[in-house]
């Protein structure tokens, strides 16, 4: 690896690199990625003893190590020495696929700290110590970024977790946010269509997913998903199969539907195991198979699974006391919003709404095959905003309902006007859907983050019908 020094670092001790000014503790070295001279100076003046950058850098009075071209060989360095460091005492699982790598990062951390073990869970909802968020300043990406990462794991080793579960994302791969760490446990789940936009295309969409097979010692594969089967067909590594044929590893039996419950039942080496879980369906099941296979891959015996929970925003129920069944979920794919008013389906015995919208500046493709997907399941789909960015509202509801049948759409541009006339149209029994936004506690338009949190608008809104209110349009949040 080539690189200059410009300064003394002769007393320059390596302790953490880190490459957000805003985190930088006195002692660090400030990975400049950027040429912005402020974060430097912010950088110094939170402590930063030295400065590893691509460029020299004026004005700069702390000692640099300019590394022109091998940026991404020195992360790898790094990851290298803290595996080297700390890896023996931790298990890493990563977790890809279009769908589900939140859900089964939950259940895997589930089943894990059932059986005693301390557990880290990385991805959308954030970073999770046994079941406690923490709080590091890190960013929100699924997949960290690679020194945010680095921070993790280093925070992990210090407080003796012994396994990191965390959602490896087409993007985050491609970027090697995870250096060359190694991964115990590669867990495929899935493909669909997302991120295209980004990818340019679903061939190089596949093969950024593909890359966490280079890291990984074992896979786990989705016997049910044919690119799956194709991924586990080009990798020489020990793999775990799940499915619901009888020559997989982890078979996935059945599911028995009650009224909103289902009993999935898996055989496991001859074993059968059932779990119990609320508002769920088939897709979740597999979800289930995949957390049990990686147990299986660590050797770890399952007498029972005690209760499983799904994780925020997965069909996440809101009470209230008019009997309307309100899920909020985060399927923003056309797999993901199937699969949730399929599992829906399975146990609705009135009217099903379907509110919605797609994201601007994102794959176009999948507008029409959403918009076609909700109006075959529910009785009535509200088409509204979701994240809009810089595409016309109007736009993107266009290009959803163009192709559907008219009379199962209505189309409210505002989200929380779509939310409420949702929930007026519904009586007891019925059951509303709002998929997209999931967790998320934020409507993108142009460039700005409005707040804005599905679950909110509905418990406001059976708040002010219990007090006798009426619900007015507000102003609109988009």
């Amino acid at each position: 690896m080539q690189y200059k020094v410009v300064g003394n670092i002769e007393h320059v001790i390596l302790t953490r690199c880190i490459d957000h000014s805003k985190q930088i503790k006195e002692g660090d070295i400030f990975v400049c990625q950027t040429s912005n001279r402020l974060f430097v100076a912010e950088a110094i003046q939170k402590g930063a003893i030295a400065v590893v950058s691509e460029k020299f850098i004026a004005d700069c009075f702390i000692p640099q190590i300019i590394i022109p071209t091998d940026m991404r060989l020195f992360m790898k360095r790094i990851s290298t020495n803290v595996y080297n460091r700390y890896g023996s005492n931790m298990k890493v699982v990563g977790v890809t696929g279009t769908n589900g790598k939140t859900t089964v990062t939950s259940f895997i951390a589930q089943l894990l700290m059932q059986q005693n073990k301390s557990v880290c869970m990385i991805g959308t909802l954030g970073v999770y110590v046994n079941g406690k968020k923490l709080d590091l300043f890190l960013r929100k990406n699924t997949t960290l970024p690679f020194f945010d990462f680095m921070q993790v794991v280093t925070y992990c080793a210090v407080h003796q977790v012994e396994y990191i579960v965390l959602e490896a994302s087409s993007q985050g791969l491609l970027e090697e946010r995870l250096g060359n760490y190694p991964v115990d446990v590669g867990v495929f789940l899935n493909i669909g269509k997302d991120h295209l936009e980004f990818h340019g295309g679903e061939k190089p969409y596949k093969k950024s997913k593909q890359l966490l097979t280079r890291l990984s010692k074992k896979l786990i594969i989705n016997q049910e998903d044919e690119w799956c089967r194709s991924v586990a067909n080009d990798s020489p590594l020990p793999i775990i199969r799940f499915g619901q044929c009888e020559s997989n590893d982890i078979v996935y039996e059945k599911a028995d539907y009650t009224k909103e419950m289902i009993a999935y039942k898996f055989l496991v080496k001859d074993r059968i195991l059932q779990v119990e879980m609320n508002n769920s369906g088939y897709y979740n099941g597999m979800n289930l198979a995949a957390a049990i296979a990686t147990m299986h891959a660590f050797n770890i015996p399952l007498e029972e699974i005690k209760e499983v929970k799904l994780p925020q925003g997965r069909l996440e129920r809101i009470k209230n006391n008019k009997g309307i069944n309100v899920l909020v979920d985060y399927a923003h794919t056309p797999d993901a919003l199937e699969a949730s008013i399929s599992a829906i389906q399975s146990y609705a015995k009135k009217n099903v709404y379907v509110v919605f919208g797609c994201g601007g500046n994102r794959d176009k493709q999948k507008r029409r095959q959403m918009g076609e997907i909700a109006t075959k399941y529910a009785t009535k789909t509200i088409v509204t905003s979701d994240n809009p960015r810089n595409e016309s509202p109007e736009a993107i509801i266009e290009d959803i309902v163009r192709y559907v049948e008219q009379s199962k759409v209505l189309v409210e541009k505002d989200r929380k006007q779509a939310i409420i006339l949702a929930l007026s149209i519904a009586t007891e029994g019925d059951i509303v859907l709002i998929a997209g936004k999931g967790h998320e506690q934020e409507q993108i338009i142009h460039d700005l983050a409005v707040p804005f949190s599905d679950q909110e608008v509905v418990r406001d809104y059976f708040e002010a019908l219990g007090l006798g209110g009426v619900i007015t349009k507000n102003e609109p949040v988009a």
